[in-house]
């Protein structure tokens, strides 16, 4: 295991650079902190490039995570290294360094639900509606180019490891859409301001979800292809609920439907 201390070393630099979204993508990696999620990266077969520990509780993290059984390259940082590092207040004193998997490219047409975000800008949403698709085994996450960094540090904690589970496919435009409507998937758009009642539609089957921008809602190119709207309906004059409380109740009206 590797000691490093000093605030002018290469590697360091480097590290602390993948706080930077264009440089994660330059060099195709990402941080994640803490035990339970470098647990989940080891368990998920996540190709780690390094392992980082605080000096100051390296031999409970050694233990912990039976780093001595891997074949990892563990880095040990000073206090002051690590603390320039971490993106917690109150960190564990671990960091994984991961490889970004390859973009998804093809689709599987077959039966089951896709989700699909449409330039959300909320770390927690887009986060929390990872989690989701993992919960009611979506085939796979669709984000359209403009949605928030999915390796953005507060992304990757909200999904609480859950994005090592799932398929994410990364897209610049809509025109995949009529694939799948070619493939008999329903396509329902989630619009607080109208539509039909959820739990009245028909959510049998082939599906893709899509919630769009907190703000402003689903681009205009995206209501362009045939689609079916749905809507939650409220009480007490609320006008709508957050973007991943929606997408989360609809889903599982989806799984009731489909398998109770």
């Amino acid at each position: 295991m590797n000691y490093i201390s000093s605030l002018d070393n290469k590697f360091f630099k480097d590290i602390c650079n993948l706080k930077n979204k264009r440089y994660r993508y330059l060099n195709r990696s990402y941080l994640i902190e803490g035990i339970r999620f470098v647990e989940e990266a080891i368990k998920n077969n996540c190709i780690i490039k390094y392992i980082i520990v605080d000096e100051n509780k390296k031999h409970d993290i050694i233990e912990k995570l039976e780093l001595h059984k891997l074949h990892k390259k563990v880095i040990i940082f000073s206090e002051t290294l690590f603390s320039k590092v971490k993106q917690t207040e109150n960190a564990q004193g671990v960091i994984a360094c991961i490889e970004m998997k390859d973009n998804y490219k093809e689709f599987r047409f077959c039966e089951g639900i896709y989700f699909l975000i449409d330039k959300i800008q909320d770390p927690g949403n887009l986060g929390t509606i990872i989690r989701t698709a993992v919960a009611v085994n979506a085939l796979g996450v669709i984000i359209v180019k403009g949605t928030v960094d999915l390796y953005n540090d507060k992304v990757l904690r909200a999904t609480m490891g859950s994005i090592f589970k799932i398929n994410i496919y990364f897209v610049d435009d809509y025109k995949f859409l009529y694939d799948f409507i070619d493939n008999n998937f329903k396509f329902i758009i989630a619009d607080s301001g109208g539509g039909n009642i959820y739990f009245k539609e028909n959510l049998k089957g082939r599906l893709v979800l899509a919630v769009g921008n907190e703000g402003n809602g689903l681009s205009d190119e995206i209501k362009e292809i045939p689609h079916t709207k749905v809507c939650i309906p409220m009480s007490n004059d609320l006008e709508s609920l957050n973007v991943a409380q929606a997408m989360s109740i609809i889903a599982f009206e989806y799984i009731r439907q489909n398998y109770i």
